[in-house]
């Protein structure tokens, strides 16, 4: 059997509990959904407000360049990192040495291994397009780290699906397109493991063993790292969205930076949304 990921989550580890989840949706605790049906298309017209860009790895090692090959690019590449919000330089995701669930750094970028260590295919957001050439967000830290692949080691699908977290609000908000198909008030990190703010999309959903655990039925994976923690129990400090075993909780700052919902919102959603669903976090 595969070794444990050493956790592979920050504010939650993604395969075993951690204390402080939930379960069941609170009294009060607020949320509007309506069923959705996910569908991927491509099209030559202008894309529609909100259009999102979605390239899955069809190689079973992906290799994501720091510059774009054939610009005036050093041979290789430092990531470097960067102070998080309590002043100390938390070192980059990935690196050499260090076990970031077969992601590996290199002398010109990085590689990932595809399918991931959770066997879900390897999705990245587009964010330009430059002939045989794409720029993705990637799953790293420092978080909002880009780098470039090629068209040809990918497939492209597109959605409308976005999202929004307010932290000072405790509320996440779901769009598909223009309308709103969800809100939920959620947990968030607490002040000495804030969730980090910025740009982020859902790299993959994990369905859960124990939907009665501290993560519900299912956590949804971000590209970003917690930037006050290096590790987590053993593991990397993934930012997560998941359910939650505690719901009184619930509207509150009182997780290691991942975020919790009531066990019914995050089912709904990890049947709506898709890998690749950007996620802008705000203060």
């Amino acid at each position: 059997m595969r070794q444990r990921l050493l956790a592979l989550v920050a504010a939650c580890t993604l395969v075993v509990g951690v204390a402080g989840c939930a379960s069941e949706d609170p009294a009060g605790a607020g949320f509007r959904l309506r069923a959705g049906q996910l569908t991927a298309t491509t099209t030559t017209a202008p894309k529609p407000s909100h259009t999102t860009v979605v390239a899955t790895a069809v190689v079973p090692v992906l290799q994501v360049f720091a510059e774009r090959p054939g610009t005036a690019a050093p041979a290789t590449f430092t990531q470097l990192g960067r102070p998080g919000p309590d002043g100390v330089v938390h070192p980059p995701i990935p690196r050499e040495g260090l076990n970031s669930a077969n992601v590996r750094k290199t002398a010109f970028g990085w590689e990932y291994d595809n399918p991931t260590y959770f066997e879900n295919p390897l999705a990245l957001m587009v964010t330009a397009e430059e002939g045989d050439w794409l720029k993705v967000l990637l799953p790293a830290r420092p978080n909002g780290l880009e780098g470039w692949i090629k068209a040809s080691d990918v497939t492209l699908s597109e959605h409308r699906f976005h999202a929004e977290l307010v932290l000072s609000e405790r509320v996440f908000r779901v769009f598909e397109g223009d309308e709103q198909i969800a809100e939920t008030r959620v947990v968030v990190g607490k002040d000495a493991t804030p969730t980090p703010t910025g740009r982020f999309y859902f790299t993959e959903k994990i369905q859960q063993s124990n939907p009665g655990g501290a993560y519900g039925p299912w956590v949804l994976a971000t590209n970003g790292y917690s930037e006050a923690m290096d590790s987590f129990e053993g593991g990397l400090p993934v930012i997560a969205f998941h359910g939650t075993n505690q719901p009184g909780l619930i509207g509150q700052a009182a997780s290691n930076g991942c975020v919790r919902m009531p066990n019914d919102v995050i089912t709904m959603l990890a049947a709506t949304l898709p890998a690749g669903t950007p996620v802008e976090i705000r203060a």
